[in-house]
């Protein structure tokens, strides 16, 4: 399908702020996390469950320098460019993740390869059919997504924090 690049509305700054926020919130709180399970862990602890923490760790700590120190939103707000185009729903999914088997619904995209999964509520994944095509509007280097129609219904899930 054919992309367009356009300039961002307010509106579109905005929403990468707010979406960037909300991203950089839950990578510090899952580093915290890890760094007091590494901290706290007890030298009975076997020592591959000591580096399975120390490398999640590292990952962690990895994605919050990067965060922090340089990342695509930065670049984005500096452009201020934005793709405009079009995509097929291939597949429909319902996956499941956590103890209590909590269910997420995501839809999968031909015709981009920048977003080929976007998950959305149940009563937007009802909606929608395989073969639908979807109007999508998302940030030129770091892939937020600014809008998502399908015709006129908006079907952003605002939930959502990559």
């Amino acid at each position: 399908m054919e992309k367009f690049e356009l300039n961002f509305t307010e509106d579109d700054i905005n929403k990468i702020k707010s979406k960037r926020n909300q991203s950089n919130i839950a990578f510090f709180i899952a580093f915290f996390i890890l760094a007091l399970i590494v901290y706290f862990m007890e030298s009975s602890t076997p020592l591959f469950l000591k580096i399975i923490a120390y490398f999640f760790f590292a990952i962690t700590g990895y994605t919050v320098f990067h965060m922090i120190f340089g990342n695509n939103s930065r670049k984005d707000l500096k452009n201020r460019i934005k793709i405009v185009t079009k995509v097929i729903v291939l597949n429909k999914n319902i996956k499941t993740r956590g103890r209590d088997a909590t269910n997420y619904y995501e839809l999968e995209f031909e015709g981009n390869n920048d977003i080929k999964h976007y998950q959305v509520k149940q009563s937007v994944f009802d909606k929608i059919k395989i073969g639908d095509i979807i109007d999508i509007e998302y940030s030129k280097e770091s892939f937020w997504v600014l809008k998502i129609k399908l015709n006129s219904l908006d079907i952003e899930n605002k939930d959502y924090v990559k």
